[in-house]
Order: C-alpha cells, then sequence, then structure tokens
C-alpha cells in the first residue's frame, strides 16, 4: 500500500495526554495523529492498547510478559476516553516533508498489520511513547536528523517514577520497593522520554538539521485540544509513611508491655516475620523470575529477607524457651548491610522502609539485650 503526500493538506502530529488515577494511566500517554484535509482522513495511531481481560494478564504483567499492539482509530473516537478522566490533550505538529509524512504513514500502515502490530511492551523502553517516538525518529533520519537540546538536570529513572506517583502514595511505595539499584543511575535525555510530558517538553527544544546542514524547530504549532479537568485526588491520612511509623510506635509499646508483664509476645515476632519473609519472597520472585527491568539487583531484600521465614521457627522456640535468640544476630547483620548499601549510595529506599529497618533492628536488639535491659528497671 503506497500513500502518497501532499504539502499543507496532510501532516503528522504527537498527542500527549495528561495522566490519569488508574494505575495503568498514572504516567500519561502518547499517540501519533495523522490528518490528511482534503481526503478528511483524521486518524490516531496508538501503540498503548492492551487486554485487561485475556487470560492471565496480571501474572504474565508480574513476569513482565505484557503484549501490548498498535491500532489506529478515527481522531473522534479516541477522545472521549481521556475527556471523560479529565485529561488533557495537547498535539504538536511536526514539521516534515511531504516525503517524511508519506514514509511515515507507510511504515505505521505497515506497523499495523495483524503480523506486525503486537510487540513485548518494557515500561522504560517500549511502550507507548518511545514507540511513537522511535517510529517518528526512524523516518526522521532517512535524510535528516532530529537534535534534542541538553539539559543540565541529572535525574534517575527513580526520580521521575517519584514525581509521577506523587499522589499515589502506596503505589510509589510498591513501584520502589520493587525496582532495585539500576533505576537509580543517571538517566539520559532519551531515556527519560519514557514519561509522555517529558518527550513533549523535548519536542518544543528539538529541531532537525536537513541533509544540508540547515535547520528548523521539529514542531511548529503547539496547541491544547482538551484541557485538563481532574479532581485534585485527596490523599489518606494512612500513606506508607504513616502506616511504617505506626508499625515502629507498635513495637515499641509491645516491647514495653513484655517489660512490664515479664513476658515475651512471641506471636508479634511471628507477625513481624511473616511479613517480612513475604516481601521478601516477592523480591526474590521478581528478581529471578520477571522480564521487567530494574527488578533485579535490589538490596531492599536484605531488610526484607525471605530467609526470616526459614529462621522463624527457630528463633520463636529460643525465644520461647529463654534461650539465647542467637538468630536475632543474623537480624542485627541483614539490617546492618543494608543501611550501608543506603549510606553508600548503592540504592535508594523510600523512607518508610527506613522505619521498617529500625524496627526489625530494635526488635532483634530487645531479644539480644532483654535480660540486661530488665536489670535497668527501666519500668
Amino acid at each position: 500500500m503506497v500513500l502518497c503526500a501532499k504539502a499543507d493538506t496532510e501532516r503528522f502530529s504527537v498527542l500527549t495526554c495528561s495522566p490519569g488515577d488508574e494505575a495503568y494511566s498514572l504516567f500519561g500517554h502518547t499517540a501519533l495523529r495523522y490528518v490528511n484535509e482534503e481526503k478528511k482522513v483524521d486518524v490516531v495511531f496508538n501503540y498503548g492498547y492492551f487486554d485487561f481481560n485475556s487470560p492471565g494478564f496480571m501474572w504474565r504483567f508480574a513476569l513482565g510478559e505484557t503484549d501490548y499492539r498498535l491500532g489506529a482509530v478515527p481522531f473522534r473516537f479516541f477522545i472521549p476516553e481521556y475527556v471523560d478522566r479529565g485529561s488533557s490533550i495537547t498535539e504538536q505538529i511536526l514539521d516534515l516533508t511531504p516525503e517524511q509524512v508519506e514514509r511515515l504513514l507507510n511504515a505505521l500502515v505497515e506497523n499495523n498489520k495483524p503480523e506486525n502490530r503486537v510487540f513485548r511492551y518494557n515500561y522504560f523502553y517500549k511502550n507507548c511513547t518511545t514507540m511513537a517516538r522511535d517510529k517518528f525518529l526512524e523516518i526522521v533520519s532517512g535524510d535528516s536528523k532530529v537534535v534534542f537540546e541538553e539539559s543540565g538536570d541529572d535525574k534517575s529513572f527513580r526520580d521521575e517514577l517519584n514525581r509521577m506517583t506523587a499522589d499515589h502514595p502506596w503505589f510509589a511505595f510498591g513501584i520502589n520497593v520493587i525496582l532495585g539499584s539500576d533505576v537509580d543511575a543517571t538517566a539520559t535525555k532519551e531515556e527519560l522520554q519514557f514519561v509522555p510530558s517529558n518527550l513533549m517538553n523535548d519536542l518544543d527544544k528539538a529541531y532537525i538539521v536537513d541533509s544540508d546542514g540547515n535547520r528548523r524547530p521539529l514542531v511548529k504549532e503547539k496547541r491544547v485540544l482538551v484541557h485538563e479537568n481532574k479532581p485534585k485526588v485527596e490523599q489518606g491520612n494512612f500513606t506508607p509513611f504513616y502506616a511504617s511509623l505506626l508499625l515502629l510506635l507498635l513495637t515499641m509499646i509491645v516491647m514495653l508491655c513484655e517489660l512490664r508483664r515479664k513476658k515475651t509476645f512471641w506471636g508479634y515476632d511471628i507477625i513481624l516475620m511473616l511479613m517480612q519473609g513475604v516481601a521478601g519472597l516477592g523480591i526474590l520472585f521478581m528478581w529471578i523470575f520477571s522480564e521487567h527491568p530494574a527488578v533485579g539487583s535490589n538490596y531492599a531484600i536484605l531488610l526484607l529477607n525471605p530467609l526470616a521465614l526459614i529462621v522463624m521457627p527457630v528463633m520463636v522456640y529460643r525465644i520461647i524457651k529463654h534461650k539465647s535468640p542467637v538468630l536475632a544476630w543474623v537480624q542485627v547483620g541483614f539490617v546492618s548491610l543494608f543501611f550501608l548499601t543506603a549510606l553508600f549510595g548503592l540504592q535508594v529506599y523510600p523512607v518508610p522502609l527506613y522505619f521498617c529497618a529500625v524496627t526489625i533492628l530494635v526488635r532483634s536488639l530487645f531479644h539480644i539485650y532483654k535480660d540486661r535491659i530488665c536489670e535497668l528497671n527501666i519500668v
């Protein structure tokens, strides 16, 4: 299928949709719009289609085996979803030559064939935004070059994840725990374009250099098609910060009650170690089996350690029998290593995780030195 483009009647533009409130929409969306005024064609090429109801979708998503696909829909069908959720839609019309428009259109038509449209999703390197960007950059690079203006900002993937999930603290906490040290390295401008708003801002400052060395802005017109009309998300008081702080305070209260009553509430240790071990199993599972990027090399496993499930029966038994809880030193050792990875900048952790670390540390030290603490008669 060959389609010819004519100057001033055909154009491509980049559509950037602001974030929604669902987990899959927290980062926004990017699509490519093709308009042919002469033939009254107005269609959106969208790399963001997936089937949430497909068998095992959530399991495959956890494993990093999610397939997305390209789709083409009339522009009038594209708008309502974003209007309904209150998102804005910003259009940036690309200053492409008629030949580039033609090549891009044919490439997208070819890409949209059933045998070509499906791709393996990757939230950093192969998502709806990077796929759309790479497609038009590939076409332009045939006879020109797109240059993005450099910036002095040193940001990591984690910085951008935290910025985009700031209004959803529990989601942000979960993402920060699952992702390992790889997301803390400084990312390039192109890598940070996995966020739609970053790509939009970079396109504003980008320019095209043709084969003769002439340069022109990549975006020749920018306009807001739909204005944002989304109510501000009200954060609940029970955030990960307060939940972890409450856990630490509750642990302190439990220890004071134990000193007063001269008893050990070993059931509380079972609860703590179950939470610690189950969370560690989740991290270990993602590290070993998931194809998602940056879930390996996760030093949070030193704190949220699945070994807690193995040592728990022996440790609790020794506590009940009033024997020296030597395995508590294992906990102290791993927690200390966790703090060292933070101290030496090996990985950035969310603040609530530090409260959890202090909770495990003081509980372990309490079991080790409980007899000496009792001798102090502090209660």
